[in-house]
């Protein structure tokens, strides 16, 4: 276990709870497994991760309630990105903050997220709350990305290794020499996404390591429990592995499991 001061964490699951209290959208792209507060915190208990990050999953649109409700039934272990409505106010964000709110995601992959320029508009209530931006976009489909990215004017996370196409998983990606710079924050989560091969998806694992010898403080590490829209079932164990594979020595994984983490939520 780590210090008081530098926690581990898990930065990326998602909580799916009983359908009839939380109805899932119907503009949704996939069907989620059931994937209950209980579980999370057992896997979290189970590999000695003390604190998590809760995402709001597309699946429920721009209905946070399952996500607030987990934080805080969590009692402070989990913080949580939400997906607010487009028009929700300033007061309607700080309220989420309250409940352990920290971020918001803008989804490009999925239906039914936010756009860029609503989130840009968002930015006063964003910098004064220290919330930063999630951003789930193929970043090989974004020409100009620093400038992208430079455009929120916080501090932005760009989900899943920044989703290269299976194949084309590059350590030279672009997206080495943003996380060099200080530009971005990445998390190195769902290989599977990303990978043809087997697991523990060795082909993803010179991209990973890249990032983290670029600057392992702006890297976060992810379960993405409980691995949704995947078209093979993902072991636990695997993602393990993975980890392992892309980061044997013990001080980088401090540095994975811990400073991202502490900067970005404290």
């Amino acid at each position: 276990m780590s210090t008081t001061q530098d926690v581990t964490w898990d930065c990326h699951a998602h909580v799916i709870e009983d359908r009839v209290r939380y109805p899932l959208s119907p503009d949704r792209s996939y069907d989620p497994p059931a994937a209950p507060l209980h579980s999370y915190i057992e896997m979290l208990d189970r590999r000695g991760l003390e604190r998590g990050v809760l995402v709001q999953p597309s699946v429920y649109g721009f209905d946070n309630r399952c996500l607030l409700d987990a934080l805080d039934s969590a009692q402070g272990r989990l913080i949580g990105i939400a997906v607010p409505a487009p028009d929700s106010s300033p007061d309607q964000l700080q309220a989420m903050h309250r409940r352990g709110v920290r971020g918001v995601r803008c989804n490009l992959l999925n239906p039914g997220g936010l756009d860029t320029a609503t989130v840009i508009g968002w930015q006063p209530v964003l910098r004064e709350l220290g919330w930063h931006v999630e951003l789930h976009i193929a970043t090989l489909g974004i020409s100009g990305l620093r400038a992208y990215l430079e455009r929120f004017d916080v501090p932005v996370v760009v989900d899943h290794i920044g989703r290269p196409r299976p194949g084309r998983v590059d350590p030279f990606f672009p997206l080495v020499d943003l996380v060099r710079d200080g530009a971005c924050f990445v998390k190195l989560s769902a290989p599977y996404r990303l990978s043809d091969a087997a697991p523990p998806w060795h082909d993803v694992a010179p991209l990973a390591r890249a990032l983290l010898a670029a600057n392992p403080a702006a890297c976060l590490w992810a379960t993405d429990w409980p691995h949704t829209d995947s078209p093979l079932p993902v072991h636990e164990d695997d993602v393990f592995e993975a980890l392992d594979d892309w980061c044997p020595q013990p001080g980088t994984r401090e540095i994975l499991l811990t400073q991202g983490a502490k900067i970005l939520f404290g």
